[in-house]
């Protein structure tokens, strides 16, 4: 485990429109940390100020496989192949999912694990994946699940 991360909302380049908050608390589950399930890849890093009051706040939430696969994905992260602190983000729809994971042919690079893999409805957004793996034909994220919804919820209490 890292002894401290810190976190950087809405980074551009050398620019902290949110300043920034170093967390040394984190979570995540014995399906990952102890056995490297992949179905079990996902975590959190709990924050000791509140920072949603200033840069709002992702929904999330557990959606059937039909909802899924109608549904566009969207994911924004800090890719290790471009220059530091640039965000980018791309789009696509939902190629498929199983009862853990979801699949999808949106554009990543390493340093974009951990990114929400989400829909927009009515304006608002909502994850259902955390964005994992890059594969060969298609990329691939930990699907939010009851239980993993449980655990987010808990742990952001």
């Amino acid at each position: 485990w890292v002894k401290k991360i810190v976190v950087m909302p809405g980074r551009n380049g050398a620019t902290l429109p949110y300043g920034s908050v170093t967390s040394s608390s984190f979570r995540s589950v014995t399906g990952w940390t102890t056995s490297g399930d992949e179905n079990y890849d996902y975590g959190a890093i709990i924050l000791p100020k509140d920072l949603g009051t200033t840069t709002g706040w992702f929904g999330f939430g557990v959606y059937s496989d039909a909802d899924l696969k109608n549904s566009v994905g969207n994911i924004a992260g800090y890719p290790g192949d471009k220059p530091a602190g640039e965000l980018w983000y791309d789009a696509r729809r939902i190629d498929s999912v199983n009862s853990r994971k979801v699949y999808y042919d949106i554009d990543t690079a390493g340093g974009q694990s951990g990114s929400a893999v989400y829909r927009i409805v009515n304006g608002q957004r909502y994850a259902f994946g955390i964005h994992a793996y890059g594969g060969a034909t298609t990329n691939s994220g930990t699907r939010i699940v009851t239980p993993v919804y449980n655990n987010m919820v808990a742990w952001k209490a």
